[in-house]
Protein backbone atom coordinates (compact mmCIF):
# COMPACT_ATOMS: atom_id res chain seq x y z
CA UNK A 1 0.00 0.00 0.00
CA UNK A 2 1.81 3.35 -0.80
CA UNK A 3 1.56 6.07 2.22
CA UNK A 4 -1.14 8.52 1.91
CA UNK A 5 -3.86 9.68 3.98
CA UNK A 6 -8.03 10.04 2.78
CA UNK A 7 -10.77 11.87 4.54
CA UNK A 8 -14.46 11.39 4.94
CA UNK A 9 -17.48 12.77 6.33
CA UNK A 10 -20.77 11.14 6.90
CA UNK A 11 -24.03 11.98 5.70
CA UNK A 12 -25.45 12.74 8.95
CA UNK A 13 -22.52 15.68 10.07
CA UNK A 14 -21.82 13.81 13.00
CA UNK A 15 -17.81 12.63 12.60
CA UNK A 16 -15.13 13.39 10.25
CA UNK A 17 -12.59 10.52 10.15
CA UNK A 18 -8.49 10.47 8.39
CA UNK A 19 -7.28 7.18 7.72
CA UNK A 20 -3.49 7.47 6.99
CA UNK A 21 -0.88 4.73 5.48
CA UNK A 22 2.56 5.65 6.49
CA UNK A 23 4.54 2.10 6.39
CA UNK A 24 7.44 3.66 3.87
CA UNK A 25 7.48 7.09 5.43
CA UNK A 26 8.14 5.60 8.83
CA UNK A 27 10.70 2.81 7.05
CA UNK A 28 12.95 5.87 5.59
CA UNK A 29 13.02 7.47 9.01
CA UNK A 30 14.38 3.91 10.63
CA UNK A 31 17.07 3.91 8.04
CA UNK A 32 18.29 7.29 7.65
CA UNK A 33 18.50 7.54 11.70
CA UNK A 34 19.65 3.85 12.27
CA UNK A 35 16.59 4.06 14.77
CA UNK A 36 16.15 1.34 17.17
CA UNK A 37 13.23 -0.68 17.61
CA UNK A 38 11.50 1.42 19.95
CA UNK A 39 12.73 4.61 18.71
CA UNK A 40 11.24 3.72 15.54
CA UNK A 41 8.02 2.08 17.19
CA UNK A 42 7.87 6.11 19.28
CA UNK A 43 9.06 7.83 15.88
CA UNK A 44 6.75 6.05 13.67
CA UNK A 45 3.59 6.95 15.52
CA UNK A 46 4.95 10.64 15.97
CA UNK A 47 5.12 10.82 12.53
CA UNK A 48 1.40 9.30 11.79
CA UNK A 49 -0.14 11.39 14.31
CA UNK A 50 1.46 14.56 12.86
CA UNK A 51 0.27 13.56 9.53
CA UNK A 52 -3.78 13.02 10.88
CA UNK A 53 -3.63 16.06 12.80
CA UNK A 54 -2.02 18.78 10.19
CA UNK A 55 -5.61 18.76 8.90
CA UNK A 56 -7.39 19.97 11.80
CA UNK A 57 -5.28 22.51 13.49
CA UNK A 58 -3.28 23.59 9.84
CA UNK A 59 -4.83 22.32 6.85
CA UNK A 60 -2.99 24.53 4.39
CA UNK A 61 0.01 24.60 6.95
CA UNK A 62 2.61 23.20 8.65
CA UNK A 63 2.91 21.91 12.34
CA UNK A 64 5.70 21.13 14.28
CA UNK A 65 5.47 18.19 17.48
CA UNK A 66 7.87 17.82 20.38
CA UNK A 67 7.11 15.26 22.31
CA UNK A 68 9.51 15.86 25.59
CA UNK A 69 9.05 13.73 28.25
CA UNK A 70 11.26 12.12 31.09
CA UNK A 71 12.45 9.29 29.11
CA UNK A 72 15.68 7.89 28.19
CA UNK A 73 14.09 8.77 24.02
CA UNK A 74 14.74 12.62 24.87
CA UNK A 75 12.89 14.49 22.58
CA UNK A 76 10.90 13.06 19.96
CA UNK A 77 10.28 16.16 16.82
CA UNK A 78 8.09 15.76 13.98
CA UNK A 79 7.64 18.48 11.02
CA UNK A 80 4.59 17.77 8.69
CA UNK A 81 3.26 19.97 5.84
CA UNK A 82 0.12 19.87 3.97
CA UNK A 83 2.07 18.88 0.83
CA UNK A 84 2.41 15.88 1.73
CA UNK A 85 5.91 15.90 3.69
CA UNK A 86 6.72 14.17 6.91
CA UNK A 87 9.93 14.28 8.84
CA UNK A 88 11.18 14.00 12.00
CA UNK A 89 13.82 12.87 14.33
CA UNK A 90 14.57 11.50 17.88
CA UNK A 91 17.33 12.85 20.30
CA UNK A 92 18.61 9.33 21.50
CA UNK A 93 17.51 7.01 18.44
CA UNK A 94 19.94 4.09 19.61
CA UNK A 95 18.13 3.53 22.83
CA UNK A 96 16.34 0.14 23.24
CA UNK A 97 13.86 -1.11 26.51
CA UNK A 98 12.27 -4.84 27.19
CA UNK A 99 8.81 -4.97 25.59
CA UNK A 100 6.32 -4.25 28.23
CA UNK A 101 3.57 -6.34 29.98
CA UNK A 102 1.42 -6.66 26.64
CA UNK A 103 4.87 -7.55 24.84
CA UNK A 104 4.89 -4.84 22.81
CA UNK A 105 7.79 -2.40 22.29
CA UNK A 106 7.13 -0.33 25.28
CA UNK A 107 7.23 3.39 23.68
CA UNK A 108 5.44 5.18 27.09
CA UNK A 109 8.49 4.22 28.90
CA UNK A 110 11.01 5.15 26.36
CA UNK A 111 9.08 9.09 25.58
CA UNK A 112 8.23 9.11 29.29
CA UNK A 113 5.18 10.10 31.11
CA UNK A 114 5.88 12.85 32.75
CA UNK A 115 6.82 16.29 30.24
CA UNK A 116 5.15 17.64 27.75
CA UNK A 117 4.07 17.79 24.16
CA UNK A 118 4.28 20.79 22.26
CA UNK A 119 2.60 21.64 19.22
CA UNK A 120 3.10 24.23 16.90
CA UNK A 121 0.65 24.94 14.07
CA UNK A 122 0.75 27.24 11.01
CA UNK A 123 -2.05 27.79 9.21
CA UNK A 124 -1.09 30.88 7.37
CA UNK A 125 -1.77 33.43 9.79
CA UNK A 126 1.73 32.89 12.16
CA UNK A 127 2.39 29.78 14.39
CA UNK A 128 0.05 29.27 17.39
CA UNK A 129 1.84 27.25 20.11
CA UNK A 130 -0.02 25.15 22.40
CA UNK A 131 1.37 22.96 25.59
CA UNK A 132 0.05 19.98 27.20
CA UNK A 133 1.18 17.52 29.81
CA UNK A 134 2.12 14.15 28.62
CA UNK A 135 -0.76 11.19 28.87
CA UNK A 136 0.91 8.61 28.80
CA UNK A 137 4.03 9.02 26.71
CA UNK A 138 2.09 6.28 24.22
CA UNK A 139 1.71 9.03 21.29
CA UNK A 140 -1.94 8.41 20.47
CA UNK A 141 -2.98 9.24 23.91
CA UNK A 142 -1.09 12.01 23.67
CA UNK A 143 -2.09 13.62 20.76
CA UNK A 144 -6.14 12.86 21.55
CA UNK A 145 -5.38 15.02 25.09
CA UNK A 146 -3.67 17.38 23.07
CA UNK A 147 -7.11 17.60 20.43
CA UNK A 148 -10.09 17.54 23.34
CA UNK A 149 -7.93 20.26 25.52
CA UNK A 150 -6.25 22.72 23.02
CA UNK A 151 -9.15 22.37 19.65
CA UNK A 152 -11.96 21.25 22.15
CA UNK A 153 -12.66 18.10 19.92
CA UNK A 154 -13.97 14.63 21.23
CA UNK A 155 -12.11 12.00 18.99
CA UNK A 156 -10.71 8.97 18.79
CA UNK A 157 -7.10 8.75 17.68
CA UNK A 158 -5.11 5.65 17.03
CA UNK A 159 -1.58 4.92 15.89
CA UNK A 160 0.39 1.93 15.08
CA UNK A 161 3.57 0.56 13.99
CA UNK A 162 4.58 -2.75 13.42
CA UNK A 163 8.27 -4.45 12.99
CA UNK A 164 10.05 -7.51 12.20
CA UNK A 165 14.00 -8.09 11.97
CA UNK A 166 13.62 -6.80 8.20
CA UNK A 167 12.22 -3.30 9.00
CA UNK A 168 8.96 -1.34 8.94
CA UNK A 169 6.01 -4.20 7.49
CA UNK A 170 3.19 -1.27 8.83
CA UNK A 171 2.82 1.36 9.72
CA UNK A 172 -0.85 3.91 9.86
CA UNK A 173 -3.24 5.35 12.40
CA UNK A 174 -6.70 6.73 11.84
CA UNK A 175 -8.44 9.72 13.65
CA UNK A 176 -12.16 10.13 14.14
CA UNK A 177 -13.67 13.51 15.25
CA UNK A 178 -17.15 14.29 16.56
CA UNK A 179 -18.45 17.40 15.17
CA UNK A 180 -21.25 18.92 16.55
CA UNK A 181 -24.35 17.26 15.36
CA UNK A 182 -23.39 14.18 17.06
CA UNK A 183 -25.25 12.20 19.61
CA UNK A 184 -25.16 9.63 21.78
CA UNK A 185 -26.35 6.92 19.30
CA UNK A 186 -23.05 8.04 17.49
CA UNK A 187 -20.29 7.73 20.52
CA UNK A 188 -22.63 4.03 21.11
CA UNK A 189 -21.66 3.16 17.64
CA UNK A 190 -18.05 4.14 17.07
CA UNK A 191 -17.48 2.16 20.82
CA UNK A 192 -18.89 -0.59 19.27
CA UNK A 193 -17.14 -0.95 16.41
CA UNK A 194 -13.66 0.38 17.88
CA UNK A 195 -14.36 -2.54 20.21
CA UNK A 196 -13.75 -5.15 17.21
CA UNK A 197 -11.81 -3.19 15.37
CA UNK A 198 -8.29 -4.98 16.07
CA UNK A 199 -4.71 -4.14 15.29
CA UNK A 200 -4.84 -1.13 12.34
CA UNK A 201 -1.19 -2.78 11.19
CA UNK A 202 -2.69 -5.88 11.79
CA UNK A 203 -5.58 -5.48 9.04
CA UNK A 204 -2.73 -3.59 7.10
CA UNK A 205 -0.90 -6.71 6.99
CA UNK A 206 -3.91 -8.63 5.53
CA UNK A 207 -3.82 -6.69 2.52
CA UNK A 208 -7.18 -4.42 3.45
CA UNK A 209 -6.48 -0.45 1.64
CA UNK A 210 -6.80 2.50 3.21
CA UNK A 211 -10.35 2.75 2.18
CA UNK A 212 -11.22 -0.52 3.40
CA UNK A 213 -10.37 -0.17 6.96
CA UNK A 214 -12.11 2.68 7.34
CA UNK A 215 -15.46 1.01 6.39
CA UNK A 216 -14.53 -1.10 9.31
CA UNK A 217 -13.83 1.30 11.32
CA UNK A 218 -17.19 3.32 10.76
CA UNK A 219 -19.40 0.18 9.95
CA UNK A 220 -23.15 1.59 10.60
CA UNK A 221 -22.18 4.96 8.80
CA UNK A 222 -23.55 6.38 6.05
CA UNK A 223 -19.76 8.05 4.00
CA UNK A 224 -19.77 10.78 1.88
CA UNK A 225 -16.94 13.08 0.88
CA UNK A 226 -14.28 10.72 0.39
CA UNK A 227 -11.70 13.01 -0.26
CA UNK A 228 -8.91 12.08 -3.06
CA UNK A 229 -5.82 9.68 -1.41
CA UNK A 230 -3.06 13.01 -0.74
CA UNK A 231 0.49 10.96 -1.11
CA UNK A 232 2.70 11.38 2.18
CA UNK A 233 6.65 11.35 1.90
CA UNK A 234 9.55 11.24 4.13
CA UNK A 235 11.17 14.47 2.87
CA UNK A 236 13.29 17.74 4.23
CA UNK A 237 13.40 21.24 3.64
CA UNK A 238 17.33 21.03 4.04
CA UNK A 239 19.92 22.06 1.85
CA UNK A 240 23.51 23.44 1.02
CA UNK A 241 22.19 26.71 0.44
CA UNK A 242 20.13 26.66 3.55
CA UNK A 243 23.50 25.22 5.94
CA UNK A 244 25.47 27.82 3.62
CA UNK A 245 22.96 30.52 5.02
CA UNK A 246 23.40 29.26 8.53
CA UNK A 247 27.51 29.65 8.37
CA UNK A 248 26.77 33.31 7.07
CA UNK A 249 25.37 34.17 10.90
CA UNK A 250 28.74 32.79 12.46
CA UNK A 251 31.29 35.44 13.31
CA UNK A 252 34.44 36.22 10.74
CA UNK A 253 36.66 33.97 13.45
CA UNK A 254 35.03 30.72 13.54
CA UNK A 255 34.69 30.56 10.17
CA UNK A 256 38.54 31.56 9.25
CA UNK A 257 39.03 28.37 11.95
CA UNK A 258 36.45 25.88 10.34
CA UNK A 259 38.64 26.82 6.74
CA UNK A 260 41.91 26.38 8.58
CA UNK A 261 40.67 22.82 9.08
CA UNK A 262 39.97 22.06 5.87
CA UNK A 263 35.96 22.28 5.51
CA UNK A 264 32.87 22.80 7.84
CA UNK A 265 30.28 19.95 7.86
CA UNK A 266 26.90 20.34 9.00
CA UNK A 267 24.30 17.27 9.86
CA UNK A 268 20.70 17.76 9.45
CA UNK A 269 18.38 16.32 12.47
CA UNK A 270 15.76 16.16 10.45
CA UNK A 271 16.82 13.87 7.71
CA UNK A 272 20.24 12.79 8.94
CA UNK A 273 21.71 14.53 5.93
CA UNK A 274 25.25 15.44 5.71
CA UNK A 275 26.52 18.81 4.05
CA UNK A 276 30.10 19.74 3.85
CA UNK A 277 31.63 23.39 2.24
CA UNK A 278 35.42 23.68 1.36
CA UNK A 279 37.90 26.07 2.92
CA UNK A 280 37.84 28.16 -0.19
CA UNK A 281 34.66 28.42 0.28
CA UNK A 282 34.24 29.20 3.89
CA UNK A 283 37.09 32.11 3.56
CA UNK A 284 34.28 33.59 0.88
CA UNK A 285 31.74 33.50 3.79
CA UNK A 286 34.36 34.45 6.52
CA UNK A 287 35.51 38.11 3.98
CA UNK A 288 31.61 38.80 3.36
CA UNK A 289 31.49 38.55 7.05
CA UNK A 290 34.38 40.92 7.85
Amino acid sequence: MDDGSLSAFDVQGTIRATIVSSTHLVEEARIRHKLSFTATAALGRAMTGAALVLPVVARRGRLTMKFQGDGPLGKVVVDASSKGIVTGYVENPRIELPLNSLGNLDVGAAIGNRGYLHVTADAGFGPHTSTVELASGEVGEDLNKYLVSCQDAGSILIVGVHLSRQGVEAAGGLLIQLLPDHTEETICKLENNLASFGSFTFLMRRGMNMEDILRRGLQGFDLHDLSPIQPLRFDCRCSTERFIQALRGMAKQELLEMAEQGEAEGRCQFCNAVYHVASERLMDIAEGAG
